[in-house]
Parts: structure tokens; sequence; C-alpha cells
């Protein structure tokens, strides 16, 4: 077990994998009752991890659980997590779950943190179902006794509380994230370093609720203890200013804004370069910065650098490079310069119908995006039948009561209008002639 664990430390997972097995082998022998055949005599197969040593003939002796078992299920369900194979940290975590509440009883405080791992790998799984039950299953453990690991405690707070964030549940994710910080406070103090994910945590959660005055200063508070513990030139501390910039931006302070995004970019140029994707993000937020402000000089070209670094990154055709290609097509729409937009748009649109295929919503998208620009040049038929278009993709892949098919038979309608306006404005044009 120990061989494992230092070997799971230093990122060697085969090794630690083949070494959980023989550990769980001997825990097998030790626990025996009675005389016990192993086929592979403590030999496995390192990838066939967990079922190379899971008893499966029912002729095998019986052996006596113990929480050695426990123990050692869950190093391989850690083992798995960390490799991104949940299905088989789920089995894992799920057989130490199964001893502990046999060892232990069901309400016991050992089970609280296999409970949480399971929390964590549903989520990871999109099990979104299965999430809730198992946290709040560890918190009331938790919460009924003296035994509980306070910082496992403090942890399972934040991981239901960022659940109920994640799927918009903010009235039952803010209680779980204050509660989390006050139990870390008590712990280790106000200036504790981990705290910083949780103060950012709640941060963006009423950042995303529109409670600006609550988020920024825990926004403040968690960039203090950052500079503190990594220095003013940490990229974690940029992902804190970009957060500050973004909340200043929708607050209306687009000076504080700008300030704070050249300093997260400074930071994440100089550190991780200028073609690492959170540099390339900085750039982006820099440029819809000034695209609002109508600053389309200073927005265009860095939008092109973005341009540049997402399709060497990412190839010419990748979905990331078609939302730079839209991003750059509003400027030039903005400007006026309708055959600009007009190329980007169609690119952006071809990227999509590769990617996505031609009757993803998304291209319905593009679509929409393409005939306003056309309606806005006063090419009306190129308008009126890309609206058609968009709108038959968009009933059929959404359904007609949908509110983005209501908006765009809106437009169309409005598109209607107006050409029908113009028709009779011509004829009574050719009559006073």
């Amino acid at each position: 077990m120990e061989a494992g664990e230092r070997a799971f430390e230093f990122g060697r997972y085969g090794d630690a994998e083949k070494l959980f097995q023989k550990a769980l082998i001997e825990a097998r022998k030790q626990f025996a009752q009675g005389p016990l055949t192993d086929p592979d005599d403590g030999e496995t197969s390192s990838s066939e991890g967990l079922d190379a040593v899971m008893p499966t003939d029912a002729s095998m002796v019986k052996v006596k659980e113990h929480p050695s078992f426990a123990e050692i299920y869950i190093r391989f369900g850690d083992l798995y997590r960390v490799q991104g194979n949940y299905s088989k940290a789920e089995e894992a975590l799920k057989l130490a779950l199964s001893v502990q509440e046999k060892c232990f009883g069901e309400g016991a405080a050992e089970l609280a943190g296999t409970l949480n791992k399971l929390g964590q790998v549903y989520r990871a799984q999109g099990k979104f179902s299965e999430v809730e039950p198992y946290y709040r299953r560890a918190l009331n453990i938790y919460e009924g006794s003296d035994k509980g690991d306070r910082e496992e405690y403090a942890q399972t707070l934040e991981s239901l509380a960022d659940f109920y964030r994640a799927h918009g549940k903010f009235e039952q994710a803010e209680p779980l994230f204050r509660k989390a910080i006050s139990e870390r406070e008590t712990q280790f103090g106000p200036d504790d370093q981990s705290l910083v994910p949780m103060l950012k945590n709640l941060a963006l959660l009423y950042h995303a609720d529109s409670k600006y005055e609550l988020a920024e200063p825990l926004y403040n508070r968690a960039l203090k203890l950052s500079e503190i513990q990594w220095g003013e030139s940490h990229p974690s501390v940029a992902t804190l200013l970009n957060y500050q910039a973004e909340l200043n931006r929708m607050k209306g302070d687009f000076e504080v804004a700008e300030k704070l995004h050249w300093r997260a970019l400074k930071i994440r140029q100089s550190v991780l370069g200028l073609e690492h994707p959170s540099t390339a993000q900085s750039l982006g937020n820099l440029a819809l910065l000034f695209h609002i402000q109508c600053r389309y000089d200073q927005a265009e070209p860095l939008y092109k650098t973005l341009l540049d670094i997402r399709t060497k990154d990412w190839g010419p055709k990748h979905m990331h490079v078609a939302e730079v290609l839209n991003s750059l097509a509003e400027v030039y729409k903005d400007q006026g310069n309708f055959s600009e937009a007009e190329q980007h748009y169609w690119r952006a649109m071809t990227i999509t119908q590769e990617n996505l295929g031609p009757e993803h919503p998304s291209v319905a998208t593009s679509l929409q995006n393409l005939a306003e620009l056309y309606e806005l040049a006063e090419n009306f038929d190129e308008a009126d039948r890309l609206y058609k278009w968009g709108l038959g993709l968009s009933e059929k892949t959404l359904g007609a009561e949908h509110p983005e098919v209501a908006q765009l038979m809106s437009r169309y309608a409005a598109l209607q209008r107006k050409m029908h306006d113009d028709e009779d404005e011509n004829t009574k044009n050719l009559w006073q002639d």
C-alpha cells in the first residue's frame, strides 16, 4: 500500500496500480477463512487493473470483510479518477463503500470521505441525479459526528455548493459556500491560502447572479491572498484579475476593466507565452471590451491576433476558430464594412457545418447572422432566403415553440414588413409619376 501510494504520488500510475493489486491479494490471503488459492499467485497484469484481482469464481474460499479492503478500493478509486477512468473509479469506490457499511454501519464517520469521492465521480460522468444524494449523505454524517475530518467536511460543502452553482441553484449554493468558508476560517484562520478557491467560487456565484456588490470584495480578498502566496505575477493571479475585469465590464466601469485586463494579459504573456490558451482568452476579453465601446480600431487587431493563435493551435477548421471569425465579422458589420463581415460569417458557418453537421442549431444561428447582415445592407432577397433557411433548421431541431425559433420568426416578420412597405412605396411613386 505504501509503495503504491508513493508511486501514485510521483505519477507512476502503472506501478501504483500493480502494487495496489498485490496489496489486495495479500489482504485477501490474510483475511481468508481457510486456505486461499489465487490463480495468479500474486502476479497480475497491470493492464487489467482492479478486475485482475477481484474474486469471480463462486467456488473460491470466503474472505472476511475488513476495513483494509475499503482502503485499497479507495486507492484504486483515486487512481482511476485521476486518470479520467470514471466508470472504474465508480466501481472501486462503491466496493469501498459496501465494505465500510458492513464494517462500521451506514451512518459511520468513516463513510463520509468515500461518499464525497463518489459524488465527484458521478458529477464527472454527468450522472447529475446521483450527485446530490451522495454529497448530502456525506454532510449528514459529518454534521452528526465528532469524528469526521473537518477539512473533508469543508471540501464536501464546497463540492455540493459548486454543483448547485453550476446548475443555477444559487439560493441553495450560497449558504453552503459560506459555511465552507467559515469552517476553513475556524480551522486555519482568515488568511489561509486554502480559502482562495472557496472565495472565488462564491464570488462567481454572486457574479453570475448579478450581485456585483457582493462579488467584488470576495474577488479582492481572494486576489490579496493569491498575491501573498504566489506573488503578483503568477498565472493564478491573472485568472482572478480576469474575473475582476469581467465584473467591472458588466458594471459598465470600462476604464477599471481595461486596466485589469491589461495586467492579466501582461502576466499571461510573460509567464505563459503569447500562444497559450489563457493568453488568448485575455486577448479575446480585451477585444470584446473595445468592441462594446465601439473602439473598432483597437478591437480588430486583437481579434486578428487571436484568430492567428486559434488557427495555429487548433487548425483552420476548429470551432474555436469559428467563434473568433464571428466576433471579427461583428466588428466589420458594426463598422459598415459589409464585404469583410460577409466573408467572415460565411467562413464561420462553413466550419460550423463541417464540425456539427448541416442541421445543428448553431448553423441556424450563423444563418441568422448572415441574414441580418444582408438585411442591413438592404439585400432583402438574400436576407429573405437565409431567414427561411434558418427558420426551417430551427423548427426541425428545436421545435416550433422554442424561444430561439420565436426570436428568429420575429426577425423574419420584421423583414417581411420592411419588404412590403418598400413595395407599397414603389407602387405609390409609380402611380404619382
